[in-house]
């Protein structure tokens, strides 16, 4: 078939045609986008419990996942970000200025009582704010130079390992105890004096109520021969002289646990459908009843850009699928016809869906929507009445497009439906009566049903699910099969299409025309059948539609039963009519018989393609035998006889049944003439009358290829021999 532009197919469109036609796009677009914005939820369903529970009650049933979710779990999330915070400690930081300047204090200290200077002493003290109450000062001159010496090398180093320890405030531990904490982090000194974080229990945190014990445990530990004077004393000049050196450090504290609460992973809940949230008789937690909320609370949420996307997207498929729908239907005038069909079948499919999907999500808990959507009619629906499954393909690809955009549906969605689509459409037309519609249905249910059970199985769903999925699944494709056998009889009546069920019973001879025709035109109606045979085995030998073909076969002379003695296959030896009438006259009459088997064929409702036939089946030749005989007998030589007069009116065959039926018309009516007919001769015949076809044109639009002319020859010879077969001769007795 020869490609169709996409102006050529907007071109057999009526302007009320093509407006219905931008119409019904457009709404089915509009539909596709505003299904998912109209449903209740994005959730397939509701999670709808027998009662209101509190945490800590007993369940009183199993709860599933309706669904395939994943969310993320705030109030989890938010808990632990909470306990990440909580999880720092306060923070304690090393003053390293404060550390300095006591260590400058101690040291000028030391060498002030080292050169006996108690006033330098004094002055060191009074500089740094410190009072000597206890004359601590004092009791260091009256040491011996030597003593003192000594004691003020152990205080400089107990000082040091004061300092490098570091020094807490209380009130600064007392708060982070009311805050809860028994552990804090700090800053101090290592041996390279390098600051290093170290945790410690507040208790064993170093205050200045604990200077005094710390340097006589330091004293008597490393320096028990000083004597107890002089550790007595060095405890109490470190007392006298330490200060404060770590401080809690609000800052950092609470930078740490936003770092840590900003690192914590969020809490996400990702349920496969039907997994168990809840158990019978288990105790039902806080998070258990916060995913159900969850669940039930997830909305659809569309932003314009969404929306807009949507619309692109529909657009594309659909005009894509509608495109290769047209340019794959064969007779043009069909074109607006079929799309239009199609275009509304798509909108009362997407209505019929959404309401199937409205009434699941509002009343079912544990049902899947996808099993039960009716996409699979049109698809089938129009295998059938194109009897192109390359047409049911491009149909499957539109509602598998559309599909993708429901709420319902995954990533697996678009090809579940395309599967079950091919597998559908892939057993329509395996026969013509209409009980084959039960096996049809049962083969693809079968194979619906298998590709259901993959793809729940790649979902992770249940088997509880996995057992609902295949039965819905092969429930849908039978009641598929079974909306398409009521209603192809109703589409065929009201818009006169020629399924493959109507064309069979169309090839029934016994229909009122055809009984006419065998009464008042017998021979015609001998050679209509055998055409019809002929043509059949010719159609289904090279592909093309036998069906139609057959019908077109046994109706294309219908037109001469109105004059059926100037037909010479009426005449059964008695006179030609023809001979009392002037040649231009014969093939008037002989013409006739096209327009009137047209006319009668309208009359009686055969559909436009048998119509087709009918006016197609001697293209536009000459009436050889007419237009001979008047150029013999024109006076002058026949120069006043016109080809025009002679020739048939219609158009040459458009399509391969047209050309084979008007193949096999010629062919069966020339094999009359031949005398002790065999093989060689219907072969020499049948090549003769297909190359006189071709020389007079009439095979230009056919689509027939010579490959094709050649088996069409082949099938014509196998049946003009079983038409001719011999009989063993039975004795006269």
């Amino acid at each position: 078939m020869k490609a169709q532009g996409y102006k050529d197919l907007w071109q057999a469109f009526s302007n009320s045609q093509k407006t219905a036609f931008l119409i019904l796009f457009f709404l089915c677009i509009i539909a596709g986008i505003l299904i998912p914005v109209f449903l209740p939820s994005s959730s397939m369903r509701q999670i709808e419990l027998s009662r209101t529970y509190l945490p800590g009650e007993l369940s009183d049933e199993d709860v599933y996942s309706p669904e395939s979710v994943s969310f993320i779990d705030e109030v989890a999330t938010d808990l632990a970000r909470s306990e990440a915070r909580e999880s720092v400690y306060p923070y304690y930081s090393f003053s390293v200025i404060d550390s300095i300047s006591n260590i400058n204090t101690v040291r000028r200290y030391c060498d002030a009582l080292r050169e006996s200077d108690d006033g330098k002493a004094y002055q060191v003290l009074r500089d740094a704010g410190i009072y000597d109450h206890e004359s601590v000062t004092f009791d260091f001159m009256e040491l011996g130079k030597d003593v003192r010496n000594v004691a003020l090398s152990i205080l400089s180093e107990v000082m040091e390992a004061l300092i490098r320890n570091g020094l807490f405030s209380v009130d600064d531990l007392l708060e982070s105890e009311k805050e809860g904490y028994s552990m804090i982090s700090y800053e101090s000194l290592d041996e390279d004096y390098n600051i290093a974080v170290r945790e410690i229990s507040i208790e064993n945190a170093l205050t200045y109520d604990d200077v005094y014990e710390y340097a006589i445990n330091y004293g008597f530990d490393n320096y028990r021969n000083a004597g107890d004077d002089a550790v007595i004393l060095i405890a109490r000049a470190a007392k006298l002289l330490i200060k404060e050196n770590v401080k809690y450090d609000a800052l950092t504290t609470s930078n740490l646990r936003d770092e840590a609460s900003n690192s914590t992973v969020p809490v996400a809940i990702r349920l496969n459908e039907g997994d168990l949230i809840i158990a019978k008789d288990t105790i039902i937690t806080e998070q258990q009843l916060r995913i159900i909320d969850q669940i039930n609370s997830l909305r659809i949420t569309f932003s314009p850009f969404t929306l807009i996307a949507n619309f692109i997207f529909l657009f594309i498929i659909l005009l894509g699928g509608v495109y290769y729908f047209a340019t794959t239907i064969q007779y043009r005038y069909r074109v607006p016809l079929y799309t239009v069909m199609l275009l509304s079948g798509m909108l009362i499919i997407l209505a019929s869906s959404y309401l199937v999907m409205r009434y699941l999500l509002t009343n079912h808990q544990r049902i899947q929507v996808d099993p039960l959507l009716p996409f699979f009619i049109l698809p089938v629906l129009f295998t059938c009445i194109t009897n192109k499954r390359r047409i049911g393909f491009s149909v499957g690809v539109i509602t598998a497009g559309f599909s993708m955009l429901f709420p319902t549906s995954n990533k697996y969605t678009f090809f579940l439906f395309l599967i079950v689509t091919i597998s559908s459409v892939l057993f329509v037309r395996k026969g013509t009566n209409r009980l084959d519609v039960i096996y049809e249905a049962l083969y693809s249910a079968l194979i619906s049903a298998f590709a259901m059970a993959v793809f729940s199985l790649i979902n992770g769903y249940s088997y509880d699910i996995l057992a609902h999925n295949i039965l819905f699944m092969a429930l849908n494709v039978i009641f598929t099969f079974i909306f398409v056998s009521v209603a192809l009889p109703l589409l065929e009546k009201f818009f006169n299409l020629p399924t493959q069920f109507r064309l069979h019973e169309l090839s029934y001879t016994d229909t009122p025309t055809l009984n006419r025709l065998s009464q008042v035109a017998q021979g015609t109606f001998n050679h209509v059948r055998n055409v019809s045979d002929m043509s059949y085995a010719a159609a289904k030998e090279i592909g093309a539609d036998a069906e139609l073909t057959r019908v077109g076969a046994l109706y294309h002379d219908i037109g001469k039963a109105e004059h059926p003695e100037y037909f010479i296959e009426n005449q059964g030896g008695k006179a030609n009519a023809h001979d009392e009438l002037k040649n231009n006259l014969s093939a008037a009459i002989i013409k006739s018989h096209v327009k009137l088997g047209v006319e009668k064929g309208r009359e009686i409702g055969l559909p436009q393609e048998v119509l087709d036939i009918i006016s197609q089946h001697h293209g536009n030749d000459i009436i050889m035998y007419f237009y001979n005989e008047a150029k013999k007998n024109s006076p002058d030589a026949g120069r006043s006889v016109r080809e025009e007069d002679f020739r048939y009116n219609g158009d040459i065959p458009q399509t391969p049944e047209s050309a084979i039926v008007m193949l096999a018309d010629c062919v069966e009516a020339a094999s009359r003439t031949l005398k002790n007919p065999n093989t060689q001769k219907y072969d020499r015949l049948i090549m003769n009358i297909i190359i006189s076809k071709i020389n007079h044109g009439q095979m230009a639009e056919s689509k027939l290829t010579l490959t094709d002319l050649m088996k069409i020859k082949d099938t014509f010879i196998r049946s003009l021999v079983g038409r001719d077969h011999q009989r063993i001769e039975y004795d006269k007795e």
